[in-house]
């Protein structure tokens, strides 16, 4: 089979990379054969205590798949997806000549390289009805077996944010959660423009006193003493009012958790967060608390947290699911609104391409 135009293959995957990922894990390699790329997964760079069922590197993939289609419509080829439910690779985009964005598509495809995550306090207004109609639109927020919930009630929204924090704070108090986060830190303007995996600490958008005290934090012996007198607390009480600061909660729920649901996530996820920032709003993924509450069901997972800290996961994650809909399984949530720009952003390695023909 003839093989697709070389600059515009590494357009189409520079915009896949540009999805994205836990931690800017970007746990991704793509194998172009002839008029076809092969999205392939690596979930071993994902967080191993939250990556349940390999599903927060799925939504990744999901996510670089839905840019590499907008990419592709731009590039002038009309692309057809088939996931695969076994082996690293996770789908399939083939090519054929003859595509072209529509308004929307055009209005997606050319946010991608605009898209970032803003964790500052948002501004404690509501959303546009205009806005709410395109992030609801059919085309944006419908996929098999998921669905979308706007939640802008501030009663509800005050006891989701709470309930999200409670990843934080157990983070902060529990020794290998701590690990994790702290060793996922970039320290460095050169790490982060370099593209390395982890996040930045500017990104974090901390007060000065707070990242210098980030820096005694990222030793389990001092986190573990401030502990004793309840500074994870205090840590969530601090960010369940900044989460709170929202116009909303954009929650995704499904009904059942496999390879397919997981990527159709991370496909409608990059479209909603495409649709706010051709809006110019701001977006943040806050759904660690989720993840963390499935993974507990994995006894070398559970093991690793105290039957206290364990009661308060499942607590939060039960809370979360009364506030949309007990029953349906909170996949991905986020928080949605008007904020000012990012202190900083999160840099990409050049993609991973593997040319087989």
């Amino acid at each position: 089979m003839e093989a697709v135009d070389r600059e515009k293959i590494t357009k189409i995957l520079t915009a896949a990379a540009a999805a994205p990922s836990g931690d800017n894990s970007q746990p991704w390699r793509f194998v172009v054969r002839g008029k076809s790329i092969e999205f392939h997964y690596i979930p071993e760079r994902d967080n191993a205590i939250l990556n349940y069922e390999e599903g927060g590197t799925l939504i990744a993939l999901g996510a670089a798949i839905q840019n590499a289609e907008l990419e592709a419509l731009a590039q002038g080829y009309v692309p057809h997806t088939t996931f695969h439910e076994s082996g690293t690779c996770v789908a399939t985009v083939e090519f054929k000549e003859g595509g072209q964005l529509d308004n929307i598509s055009a209005s997606l495809q050319a946010a991608i390289l605009k898209r970032h995550s803003n964790r500052r306090t948002y501004k404690k207004v509501p959303l546009p009805q205009e806005v709410k109609s395109d992030i609801l639109d059919p085309s944006i927020s419908e996929s098999a077996g998921l669905e979308l919930s706007l939640v802008e009630s501030r009663e509800v929204m005050k006891g989701i944010s709470r309930a999200l924090t409670v990843m934080e704070e157990t983070a902060l108090g529990n020794e290998s959660l701590h690990e994790l986060f702290f060793g996922d830190i970039l320290w460095s303007a050169e790490e982060n423009r370099a593209g390395k995996q982890g996040l930045y600490i500017k990104t974090l958008e901390l007060p000065p006193l707070a990242q210098m005290m980030f820096r005694l934090l990222k030793h389990w012996s001092f986190a573990r003493l401030l502990a004793k007198i309840g500074f994870p607390q205090m840590v969530a009480k601090t960010n369940a009012e900044q989460n709170a600061s929202a116009s909303a909660f954009g929650v995704i729920t499904a009904t059942k958790t496999n390879r397919a649901t997981y990527l159709e996530v991370g496909k409608m996820m990059e479209r909603i967060w495409l649709t706010a920032t051709a809006q110019g709003l701001s977006m943040q993924i806050v759904t660690g608390i989720t993840f963390l509450a499935r993974s507990l069901s994995n006894p070398e997972v559970a093991r690793l947290f105290s039957p206290s800290e364990q009661e308060r996961i499942t607590t939060a994650h039960a809370i979360i699911k009364k506030s949309v809909d007990e029953e349906r399984e909170p996949i991905l949530i986020f928080r949605i609104g008007t904020s000012d720009g990012p202190t900083d952003v999160s840099y990409r390695r050049e993609p991973e391409i593997v040319f087989a023909n």
